[in-house]
């Protein structure tokens, strides 16, 4: 078996297709392609799409790209059981639903066709994600049961993949307090889950070119640290 693992990023930009940077992690894929990993950078929603897009589908979207890496694992190289999957803002909250949401009521299929392949990854990178579906919620009321069931924060659970968290306390889009506190129930549920706190930064801090590039520096680091701490760095 190969012992090249794979690094899968999903971009933000929340559920609105016209705002997708799809280059956002070419840098961080770059960086750790480097070290060795295969990088891959997911596109979870339709180009062509104007206005919104689902929430829901972009969650069927995340768990096939997993599932798909996985089950390509001998065509691409990669070991298929330690899988670093790294999300930003709608793209964080969709790799956490990738490890703890298992069924959304729309979703009775995969579009990878083989729900025998785990969606869940090994190793969970977060950057400034959601962790509640309140405001999803206000912006899909016709998906609200779909999405009152769809909230990390909710399926909190021992077992889970070991988790880092990037978050800026002056984030307006998610507040930093709402993400503190899920790291600490995932601790007190078992979990080896992490905080990196960016003091008086705002959301999207850790984008390439941003304030001189030094939060993009600094999470590139803690990344190594704890995927060293994990025996994913050689």
């Amino acid at each position: 078996m190969s012992c090249v693992q794979p690094f899968c990023f999903f971009h933000g930009a929340g559920f609105s297709a016209g705002k997708a940077r799809l280059e956002q992690f070419q840098h961080h894929a770059h960086y750790f392609s480097a070290l060795g990993f295969v990088s891959i950078c997911v596109e979870y929603r339709p180009r062509h799409i104007d206005g919104l897009f689902s929430p829901v589908t972009g969650i069927k979207h995340a768990k096939t790209a997993v599932r798909q890496v996985r089950a390509q694992s001998a065509l691409l190289g990669i070991d298929p059981c330690r899988i670093v999957v790294a999300g930003a803002s709608a793209g964080g909250y969709l790799a956490l639903c990738t490890a703890m949401i298992e069924t959304v009521t729309d979703l009775p299929d995969d579009l990878s066709g083989d729900l025998s392949v785990s969606s869940v990854p090994d190793v969970l990178i977060i950057f400034n994600g959601g962790v509640d579906t309140a405001v999803l919620i206000e912006m899909f009321p016709e998906l609200s049961v779909d999405l009152a069931g769809a909230s990390p924060k909710d399926h909190v659970r021992g077992f889970l993949p070991p988790s880092l968290f990037f978050h800026g306390t002056q984030d307006e889009n998610i507040p930093y307090a709402t993400v503190e506190e899920f790291v600490d129930a995932m601790w007190k549920s078992g979990n080896d889950s992490r905080l990196v706190r960016f003091e008086g930064l705002g959301h999207g801090f850790f984008n390439y070119g941003n304030y001189d590039n030094i939060p993009y520096q600094r999470t590139l680091q803690e990344i190594v640290k704890f995927l060293d701490e994990l025996g994913y760095i050689y």
